[in-house]
Parts: C-alpha cells; sequence; structure tokens
C-alpha cells in the first residue's frame, strides 16, 4: 500500500508540474500574440487597437519590458504625457539596456524640474554607451539649466563629435553659445543646422528667433522669406512675420501676414485660435469672437477652444455666454485646464477668493509655466490683501510670457500704490507698449509722472487722455493736480469743478476747490456757504459733512462742528477723522466723562457698535488714557478684524507707546492701509511705523504720498522731513521742513519742528 500511494503520490506531481509548465508556456504565447498583433495594428496606423493589445499583453506579464516600451511610446504620440512617463520609466527599470526608454525617461524628469533624477538616468546611458549622441544632447540642456555653460557646451561638442551631421546638435549649441555672448559663433551653429536639413521648420525658426533677439529684423525677415520657398505649404514663416509685424507695430501687415497662414491651413483650429488672440490684442473683438467659433467648428476636439472662447467671453464681460460655453465643455472634458481657469476667474468675479486661489493652485500644479495662472493668483492674493505674494505671483506671470500686457499693468497698478513710483512707471510703459489701448496702464503711468512732479509730462498725458475719454472723473481730478503743480489755479479750478459737477460728492475734487478759493482771498463764511451748497447737491456724503465741520471748528463754532461730526458718523461710519475730532471737543468743553458714559451706554445695547468703541478709544487717547485707548481698538478689531480706523489708531499707539511691539504696529498699519489706501491720516501712521522701525525709505516714500494726498497738513510734511533726513538727504529734509513750517495751519509738533530746523540748519 506504502508504494502504491507514493507512486500515486509521484504521478500526481508530475502532473502538476506539467500542467504549470503548460499554463507559462501558454501566457508566454499568448503575451506574445497579444505583442505581435499590437505591432501589426501599429503598421496599419490603428493605435487605439495597439494599446488594447499592449494593455493586455502587460496584464498576462506585469514585467514585460518591451510592450511598456511600446504603450509608452504610443501614449507619448497621443499626448497622454502623464501614462507616457509611466510606461517608459517602467521599461527603463525592467530593461536597463534600453536606452531610448531611459533618454525618455530622463526628458521627463528634465522637463519636470527633476534635474538629480534626470542625471542619473542620463549617467546610466553614457555609462553603457559614452558617446550616445542623445544622452550627450540631454547632459547639455541640463548643465545649461544649472548654469554649468561650459560643462554644457562639453558636452554638446562632444555629442557633434560622434555625430556631426545631426542638425538639432547645432540648434543646441547655439543656444549655449548665445548665453555665453558669443553670438558670431552662435549664428554661426544655428546656419549650420540650416545648411544640414533646409527642411525643417525649427531650423529656420530657431534662426530667425536669434535674429529677432539680436534686433536683426531684416536678417529674420530674409530667413522667414527663405523659410517660405523652402515649406511653401507651411504657415509657420508666415506666423513669425506676423510677430516682427507686430513689434514693429504694424497691425495691418500683421494681419496680411495671419490670413496668408490661414490660406495655407484652412482647417487648422490652432492657427484659428491664434488668429482670434491677434484680433483681441488688436480690439477687434467681433472677428475674434468669430475666429474662436470657427476654430471649435473645424476642430475635432472642440472643448479647448470652446473653453478658449469661454475665457475670451470672460475677459471681455459676457458671463451669460461665458457660462454657456462653459457648460458646453463639461459635457466633454469636465477637466479642462482653460475650463478651470474661467470657472477660478469666476469665483474671484464672486467674491470667492480663496477658493479661487485653491483651483488656481492646483492648476499650477498640472501647468507650472503657463502665465496667465499666475496672473490670476495675483490677483486673488491683491484681493485678499497679500500684496506680497501678488507681486511674486505677477513676476513670475511675466517671466513665463513677457509680453502678458495685464501682468505688466497690475504690476504697476500695485506699485503706484505703494509709492513705489519708478516702477509703476516702468510697468505701466511696457504694458503700453503690448497694448497700447490698455486704459488702466495709461492712467497708471501717467499718475506715475504725477507723483514724480513731471508736472509737464504730466499734464500733456492727461489731457490727451480727456480728449479720448472725455468726462472721467479720475482724469479730470488728476488733470487738475498737475495744474496746481504748475501753479495754473484757474486750470486747476475748471478741471475741479467739472469733476463736482459729474460727481457732486467727490470730497477730493472740492477740497482742492476750497483751497483754491481761500488762496484767492475768499472768507471762512464764504468757504462754508461753498461748502452747504455743495452738501445740498450731495446729502448723503459723509466726506462733505466733515469739510463743513472743519470749517466750523475753524470759525470757532464747536458745538455746530459736532453736530456735523456726528451726521458725518451715521453716514460714514469707517471714517477714522470723525471719530477723533468728536473726542477733541467733547474733550475741549471739558465733557470727556460724559461722552465715555454715553459710549458706555450704547454699548450696552448694541456690543458690537464699532463706532462707539472708535468712539471710546479717541476719549481714552484725548485723556492720555493709552493703555484703555488700546483695549477699546482692539475689542473693536475683534469685532471687524479688518477695521481701518481701530487697525491704523491702534497701530499709532502702539508706535509711540514704551518698548513697542513695532512689528505688530506695522502688521495693523498695513491693514489700515490695504483697507483705505487713499487716506493721508492712514498712510502717514504706515509711514510713521517705518520710521521708527529705521525704514527711511519705505517711510519716505509713505509720507510722500500723504502729502500729494493733503499737502494743506504741515504735519505730513514735518514727517517726510525727517524720513528724508534719515536717509541723509539732508538738503532735501531741510527744504520740506520750512515748507511745512511756511504753512499756516498749525500742528501739535511745530515748537518741536522748529527746534528741530534750528538743528539741522546749525550742522551744515
Amino acid at each position: 500500500m506504502k508504494s502504491n500511494r507514493l507512486s500515486f503520490l509521484a504521478a500526481f506531481s508530475s502532473l502538476l508540474l506539467c500542467s504549470v509548465l503548460l499554463t507559462g508556456c501558454f501566457e508566454e504565447k499568448n503575451k506574445e500574440e497579444h505583442y505581435q498583433k499590437a505591432m501589426s495594428y501599429l503598421q496599419e496606423h490603428k493605435d487605439k487597437e495597439a494599446i488594447i493589445e499592449l494593455r493586455t499583453a502587460i496584464q498576462i506579464d506585469p514585467k514585460y519590458a518591451q510592450a511598456r516600451y511600446q504603450l509608452g511610446l504610443l501614449y507619448l504620440k497621443s499626448g497622454d504625457a502623464r501614462q507616457a512617463f509611466e510606461e517608459l520609466q517602467r521599461a527603463a527599470t525592467l530593461d536597463p539596456k534600453n536606452l531610448d526608454a531611459s533618454i525618455k525617461t530622463a526628458e521627463f524628469y528634465l522637463l519636470g524640474q527633476k534635474k538629480e533624477e534626470a542625471r542619473s538616468e542620463i549617467e546610466k546611458v553614457l555609462k553603457q554607451t559614452p558617446d550616445n549622441k542623445d544622452a550627450l544632447a540631454l547632459l547639455a540642456n541640463l548643465e545649461l539649466i544649472d548654469g554649468k555653460i561650459d560643462s554644457a557646451l562639453a558636452a554638446i561638442d562632444k555629442a557633434i563629435a560622434a555625430s556631426p551631421n545631426e542638425d538639432r546638435l547645432y540648434i543646441i549649441k547655439g543656444r549655449i553659445l548665445g548665453i555665453k555672448g558669443q553670438f558670431a559663433d552662435a549664428e554661426q551653429a544655428f546656419t549650420k543646422a540650416l545648411e544640414l536639413d533646409g527642411k525643417k521648420i525649427i531650423n529656420f525658426a530657431t534662426l530667425a528667433a536669434f535674429y529677432v533677439e539680436r534686433k536683426e529684423l531684416d536678417k529674420a525677415r530674409a530667413t522667414l522669406d527663405k523659410m517660405a520657398a523652402a515649406l511653401p505649404d507651411s504657415p509657420q514663416p508666415y506666423l513669425q512675420m506676423a510677430s516682427i509685424d507686430l513689434l514693429e507695430n504694424d497691425v495691418d501687415k500683421a494681419e496680411q501676414h495671419l490670413q496668408q497662414a490661414l490660406k495655407l491651413d484652412p482647417k487648422n483650429s490652432r492657427l484659428k485660435a491664434a488668429v482670434a488672440d491677434f484680433y483681441v490684442k488688436k480690439g477687434a473683438l467681433d472677428q475674434a469672437e468669430q475666429m474662436f467659433k470657427d476654430a471649435i467648428a473645424s476642430a475635432d476636439k472642440p472643448e479647448e477652444f470652446e473653453a478658449q472662447l469661454a475665457n475670451f467671453y470672460f475677459d471681455y464681460g459676457k458671463f451669460d455666454q461665458a457660462k454657456e460655453m462653459l457648460a458646453k465643455v463639461a459635457k466633454t472634458n469636465d477637466k479642462n485646464a482653460t475650463a478651470a481657469l474661467v470657472n477660478a476667474k469666476f469665483l474671484l468675479k464672486d467674491g470667492k477668493n480663496q477658493e479661487a486661489l485653491d483651483v488656481i493652485t492646483n492648476l499650477i500644479r498640472d501647468y507650472p509655466k503657463w502665465g496667465e495662472l499666475y496672473f490670476v493668483k495675483a490677483v486673488a492674493h491683491s484681493n485678499l490683501k497679500d500684496m506680497k505674494l501678488a507681486k511674486e505671483a505677477l513676476l513670475e506671470s511675466i517671466r513665463l510670457n513677457p509680453g502678458f500686457a495685464k501682468a505688466h499693468a497690475l504690476l504697476a497698478l500695485l506699485a503706484l500704490q505703494e509709492g513705489e513710483f519708478e516702477v509703476a512707471k516702468r510697468e505701466a510703459a511696457i504694458a503700453l507698449k503690448i497694448n497700447p489701448r490698455d486704459f488702466q496702464a495709461a492712467m497708471t503711468l501717467a499718475k506715475g509722472v504725477l507723483f514724480t512732479k513731471e508736472y509737464d509730462t504730466a499734464e500733456k498725458m492727461f489731457s490727451e487722455l480727456n480728449t479720448k475719454v472725455p468726462d472721467n472723473v479720475e482724469i479730470l481730478g488728476s488733470l487738475g493736480l498737475a495744474y496746481i503743480g504748475l501753479q495754473q489755479e484757474p486750470k486747476a479750478k475748471q478741471a475741479f469743478e467739472k469733476v463736482v459737477a459729474l460727481q457732486p460728492d467727490n470730497v477730493k475734487a472740492f477740497a482742492f476747490l476750497l483751497q483754491i478759493a481761500q488762496k484767492g482771498g475768499a472768507k471762512q463764511e464764504d468757504l462754508i456757504k461753498m461748502t452747504e451748497a455743495q452738501i445740498a447737491k450731495a446729502p448723503k456724503s459723509g466726506g462733505m459733512h466733515i469739510l463743513l465741520a472743519n470749517l466750523y471748528l475753524s470759525a470757532n463754532q464747536p458745538d455746530k462742528a459736532l453736530e456735523l461730526y456726528q451726521k458725518a458718523q451715521d453716514l460714514d461710519p469707517d471714517n477714522p477723522q470723525t471719530y477723533a475730532m468728536s473726542a477733541m471737543i467733547w474733550s475741549r468743553q471739558g465733557k470727556t466723562d460724559q461722552a465715555i458714559a454715553e459710549f458706555k451706554d450704547l454699548l450696552a445695547k448694541q456690543p458690537k457698535s464699532l463706532g462707539a468703541y472708535m468712539g471710546l478709544g479717541s476719549l481714552y487717547e484725548q485723556s492720555g488714557k493709552s493703555d484703555l485707548a488700546k483695549e477699546a481698538y482692539t475689542k473693536a478689531l475683534e469685532v471687524k478684524s479688518d477695521f481701518a480706523p481701530a487697525a491704523n489708531n491702534l497701530a499709532w499707539l502702539i508706535a509711540e507707546g514704551k518698548d513697542p511691539d513695532l512689528g505688530e504696529a506695522l502688521r495693523l498699519a498695513m491693514i489700515a492701509k490695504q483697507q483705505q489706501p487713499d487716506d493721508a491720516h492712514i498712510i502717514d501712521t504706515l509711514g510713521w511705523v517705518h520710521y521708527k522701525r529705521g525704514s527711511f525709505g519705505l517711510a519716505r516714500n509713505e509720507f510722500n504720498q500723504a502729502v500729494q494726498k493733503q499737502d494743506n497738513m504741515p504735519v505730513l510734511r514735518y514727517h517726510l522731513a525727517l524720513a528724508l533726513y534719515g536717509e541723509g538727504k539732508k538738503q532735501e529734509a531741510i527744504k520740506e521742513l520750512e515748507k511745512a513750517l511756511a504753512q499756516p495751519q498749525p500742528f501739535k509738533e511745530k515748537d518741536e519742528a522748529n527746534d528741530t530746523l534750528k538743528k539741522w540748519q546749525s550742522e551744515q
């Protein structure tokens, strides 16, 4: 029995072994059949069928390196970069002898800025074949990215020595030589590439682009003419010719070249989208819209062009049409990147800045070189009052797309708001060169010129803008400021009168009219009548009531002034001036305790009353109880964290206190300015905190802005003088201080300013 049992087991084991071997043999044969089918499909250009067969082969044998390699090539051909990389990387790992898989993997790493991984793959290839031209070319590009120019040149020279007739190697060499500044040698390398293959678009295009960068436009055109002759069916030479035309602002000629390109390739949807972008820049919006629609009509996959049309519609305020296009895209491809960009813009429009930022951050992860994404990111950060991050995003947008006019224009505007007038002028000028129709850039440039006291130029610029855009209060107000700078008061008066006729509640323009009238000899009662007449036209203007209250206070009528400040407070509870002035009057009348009691009663009824907290803070300040004032302002900020009046006053108190936390004071002052960037008092506070921190240049920028906005307040000029002196600009400081002391308005620090001036003068 025992021997029979052993025989049975032996027989069963043999049978089982046979079965396993047969299964393995069957699977091996089966995977090969799928692979060969895939190769046959490839010869018939049936890529989808080939992909199915290769995936089946890999399911049978996940370590089938050759099938993964071919599948990776097919994904690469179809534009599916992610899956292509995965398959080629796996193929290179499974079969280290597949050098092409390793090279392509290195290319992916290099594109993704994974330099160490790219170098590892390149070295793996060069270890096996030291003269491998493709690996050497990749190494040259990698060294170039790392800034190792000589190493890059050595690598490409070695590649050329191994393959002297490969045109693309000379293109790489030309780029390296251009970066080294060896332009004649770079030109020779690009020309050599063209000699080796005079039918390749990239060789012509690279040489033409080199000439354009060198501003040798005649040579660029000659190269493109040769390109057109050598490649008569290609639209590319005409597209590059159009680019050169636009550099020279020859819009009509650019359009002719674009139309020539379309004639050669009338079914090319991408070309039509490019022409649509040209029409957008030209301002021919109807033609742009039609061209986008033509691109959609001729496209195999229209969703990308539908998304571009949605983006166009959004940018030009056609929001319903944009949503309609987005709905179409979503039906076909709900992950379309351009559609996601437009959705982010809608979130910004709805005030959902953080949600928009989340969408854009995800898009940037997948498309790190898409300049418009960084622009939208900058807008979101700007809306969230984070100007540092906004500027960083704009600079990245411009780096990726130097011709992006909107990014230059927004960077200019942010610089203007922060008093960086030279930066504002430079960026606005670039934006206008790219897009001469950019109104905001033109305004920013003109304001930069105005704020740098180039009054003649500013007057000409604003006059020209006024001709093009009449009855614009911003232009007219700026023109009035330019006339004041030129000491042409009659013209300034005419400009400001037109502003208040168009916009009766424009406090700034009316304040300048009061100044001009006062300078012309008008008495206090005349100014009061002027202001009362204007309030009749703008009865809900808190600012006008403040002006009138100030006039009554100057006329020694504090009760009337207090009544008007309280009315202004009702109309504009966010304005810090009303609280401070009311508190000052109460304090002068000796009614501080009564006023405090009234505010406390109000808080008992309305515990979130910002007005009450601000009133208490102001009264405590007037009474010298700075700790209680700080407590009141802090409670106001607990109610509303970005409440400018409280942030401003608390910042000042902290800066002026014993052992001040100037970092916290700076944070609060910046919050206040972000909320009310045009308030001279708030700007002055931020400048004062910078001054206390020893940042004299930043302080000077802020004080300059404050003086520009309210030049009848001598204390602002005094602070400006202090900042200038801190910078070592002693003569400028003395001049500003002399101007401050020459102004008739009293200010608390006047005696101190007089002593300071005498001290400075004695040091000269």
